[in-house]
């Protein structure tokens, strides 16, 4: 039976952030501290800069990609890159220029562009902020399409180095290896599903040590299975529902991505899931599927080292337009991929450098 996939999430409208400040050159560099994380559709953006003086961003944060791409003051305006903010490298004191066209390739679409290398400063309040000199990134003439209706300006990628498309460093790692950033790790914390006002849109990404506002001490760890990606391995599989409690032993590769707004899951997975909450599987041609609001399940996720998460329908069950949808879908790839269900309701800390991954409870809960 043919399934379709809907990439439907919860959709916050929001205005790009604005810094409450000027950027200057920083005579000292923070070498930890945190930053608003803010939903546009199912993608969470943060500010950042570019150039000497700074030039302001919204990007989206990425843990699949480990490149900054941010259009360039070239880019058509009246195409792709209408309203979005455009970067002046003859404005930048610091802009090296190399000039490589690249084509790159990510959840957010097909960007095109040239390459270069300037001072990066993430962060939004003045004792959080972080330079990171000389960092390559991509002055992006084509916009991917997974940006054009968003409020965000390009792309903050976080991983790994061997996973740059530009051939270039990884940011972050670029920061701890210059010692810009004091730690091997940075946190992300995402509200709970319609836990404020605000509906859960916001969250906090920590650089370079623990968060103490946001997370509770000492995290679970979790050792990658990759040393290119932020990958882990699971162990077991349960889903437990009104229906029933159902099991899947079985070791299977699981990628972790802050550009995915569900759990991609194979279709065994997606069985026992709908299977527990009392729904005949063959019934469902369309993920995420329809499910009654009042739904109760959890999910839990075994490890290989033991360790294990939950994610319950308070982050699954997502009302959409006088529905409720079950935020889970089929995986291309057989695997699983671990997107913004995971990272709500906890802090997820990611450590490239020393190639794990912690899990440990947010303290801001209600």
């Amino acid at each position: 039976m043919m399934k379709t996939i809907l990439l439907l999430a919860f959709v916050a409208t929001t205005s790009a952030f604005v810094l409450p400040f000027e950027v200057r050159p920083a005579a000292t560099n923070i070498t930890h501290g945190g930053q608003t994380l803010e939903q546009t559709g199912f993608l969470f953006v943060a500010n950042m800069t570019m150039g000497t003086p700074g030039q302001l961003f919204t990007v989206v944060i990425d843990t699949k990609t480990s490149d900054i791409l941010v259009p360039d003051l070239t880019c058509k305006t009246e195409m792709n890159c209408y309203n979005k903010r455009r970067f002046n490298s003859s404005a930048s004191s610091t802009y090296y220029a190399y000039g490589q066209q690249y084509t790159y390739n990510s959840n957010l679409g097909t960007f095109k562009g040239f390459v270069a290398k300037d001072t990066a400063v993430i962060g939004d309040r003045k004792t959080d902020l972080i330079t990171i000199p000389a960092v390559k990134f991509m002055q992006v003439t084509d916009l991917g399409v997974g940006i054009y209706g968003a409020n965000a300006d390009g792309v903050l990628g976080l991983g790994f180095t061997a996973g740059s498309q530009i051939g270039g460093n990884s940011p972050f790692v670029q920061g701890v290896q210059t010692g810009n950033i004091d730690n091997t790790f940075f946190s992300i914390w995402l509200e709970h599903f319609n836990q404020t006002d605000d509906a859960g849109t916001h969250g906090v990404i920590y650089y370079g040590g623990f968060d103490p506002v946001h997370c509770a001490p000492n995290p679970s760890y979790v050792p990658l299975s990759s040393g290119t990606n932020y990958q882990i391995t699971i162990a077991t599989f349960q889903s437990v529902g009104k229906a029933a409690t159902n099991n899947k032993n079985q070791y299977i590769q699981a990628n972790l991505d802050t550009t995915t707004g569900q759990l991609l899951l194979p279709q065994t997975y997606l069985n026992i899931i709908l299977d527990s909450i009392g729904i005949n599987s063959n019934t469902v041609n369309v993920y995420p599927p329809i499910v009654p609001c009042n739904t109760k399940i959890t999910l839990n996720f075994g490890f290989s080292n033991g360790n294990k998460i939950a994610i319950t329908e308070r982050d699954l069950v997502v009302s959409f337009f006088g529905t409720c949808r079950l935020q889970v879908a089929p995986s291309a790839t057989g695997n699983v991929i671990l997107g913004i269900p995971l990272y709500r309701g906890r802090c997820t800390y990611f450590d490239p450098i020393m190639q794990r991954i912690g899990f440990t409870p947010a303290l801001l809960q209600d």
